[in-house]
């Protein structure tokens, strides 16, 4: 029955030209609203997760750096460690060097950087996880980028693609670098300086990496810094899943003593990037926010659509009321009709939303110009948000149709009767 009256009375020729055309427009506004919706929200997810991946595979999952030199001893803290691998099967290690350095190049143009000394396996790692990110986001193509094999040797370094543009550097050509505390001295006195050689150019499409790191051998160069002020070593720790790394990190707190807890600095990767996730987190947040906002105001026009429905069929309520019709069964009645109407709405958006994402998912679109760090745009199908949209389509729906049925209660069946339509 309820069908039937929702056909007869919002959307067929008796209905009136005013309440059809409006009943059209807010469906067709409120699936809209719920497709933007949700293709927006698994878009901006499947940005996210993509940059997580790739952190994951080109950043180690935990380092532990040690603050101070000489007052406890690195090797020490990885024997005690060392019981720990046992848990994590599949868990890598490596140590390395870190240090804030300035690059010159042979025309006078300086840049502040940041160079991190990797060992020989630990590039490798490095190498095939960036080839295979790169074949992924040229669609399966087989070819590689770099050469596994082919890690920095003595005297070279691999600078990020953003840090040799500002330079205007090439592969193959030489950049003298310097420690920051060479700025500082007496007139007259010559820093300790180290020229190399740019073996690679790479892109990460990771922002921080592909504009301020330059990457080495450790022990192959920048051996004449080992006192600079700035240097730091440590080790760096690799998870079968990157997403155990709280878990690792807690355990190796509860290793260390108070002491040495003072010295070293055990981080993971959600640490190191955290500015990073919040803010994509606030993006995120503050889009979809704006965007259920705009699908509640098409929500509302339920409202406009049953209380001109209410007004112009008075004397229809009243012959359904004269027939034997409660004023709560045809408040429920208007009720159900404005709900079909808002739920065929909403129903349609979770299907068209859901569907486009889906493909999104499968065939990432690569549209996106060269001045992204991702040309492509992906998607993640969230069941937890279709489930939320689906929740909260279905409260204001229910208000936006109950609100305006509550006038049936006040009509009364033989003034409406006497009135004229």
């Amino acid at each position: 029955m309820v069908w039937y009256f929702f056909r007869r009375l919002i959307f067929s020729v008796r209905a009136g030209a005013l309440v059809r055309r409006i009943a059209w427009l807010s469906l067709v506004s409120i699936t809209v609203s719920v497709t933007a919706f949700l293709i927006v929200i698994f878009v901006m997810g499947g940005m996210n997760e993509s940059i997580q991946k790739r952190i994951l595979a080109l950043e180690p999952h935990l380092t532990l750096t040690q603050k101070t030199a000489d007052r406890v001893r690195l090797a020490e803290v990885l024997a005690l460690l060392s019981p720990l691998k046992n848990d994590y099967p599949g868990m890598r290690s490596s140590a390395f060097e870190t240090q804030d350095v300035i690059l010159r190049t042979l025309d006078g143009k300086f840049r502040g950087a940041v160079a991190r000394g990797k060992s020989k396996e630990s590039f490798e790692d490095f190498i095939d996880q960036l080839n295979q990110l790169q074949r992924q986001n040229e669609f399966g193509s087989a070819a590689e980028i770099w050469n596994s094999s082919d890690v920095p040797g003595t005297g070279e370094i691999v600078m990020g693609i953003d840090l040799a543009r500002s330079l205007e550097l090439l592969e193959g050509e030489y950049i003298t670098v310097i420690p920051p505390e060479g700025l500082i001295l007496a007139p007259g006195e010559a820093p300790p300086f180290e020229k190399v050689r740019i073996k690679k150019i790479i892109s990460t499409n990771l922002a921080d990496v592909d504009a301020q790191f330059v990457f080495y051998q450790k022990g192959r160069a920048l051996n004449n810094f080992t006192k600079s002020a700035s240097r730091q070593t440590g080790v760096e720790w690799w998870l079968p899943d990157g997403y155990k790394a709280d878990q690792l990190k807690n355990k190796i707190l509860k290793s260390l003593d108070e002491t040495q807890k003072n010295n070293f600095l055990v981080e993971t990767w959600q640490e190191r990037n955290g500015a990073l996730f919040y803010a994509l987190r606030l993006e995120k947040l503050m889009i979809g926010i704006f965007l259920a906002l705009a699908g509640l105001v098409a929500g509302t026009s339920i409202l406009t659509v049953l209380a001109l429905l209410m007004s112009q069929k008075k004397r229809d309520i009243a012959l359904l009321m004269t027939l034997g019709m409660s004023k709560v069964k045809t408040s429920q009645l208007f009720t159900k009709m404005g709900l079909c109407l808002s739920g065929t709405g909403v129903g349609l958006g979770l299907i068209l939303g859901t569907a486009i994402s889906y493909y999104i998912q499968e065939n990432p679109i690569n549209a996106l110009p060269q001045i992204y760090y991702d040309s492509r745009i992906p998607a993640q199908v969230d069941l937890w948000v279709l489930l939320g949209v689906l929740i909260v389509g279905g409260v204001v729906a229910f208000l936006g149709s109950w609100v305006p049925a509550r006038t049936a209660l006040q009509i009364e069946p033989s003034q409406a009767l006497r009135q004229k339509n």
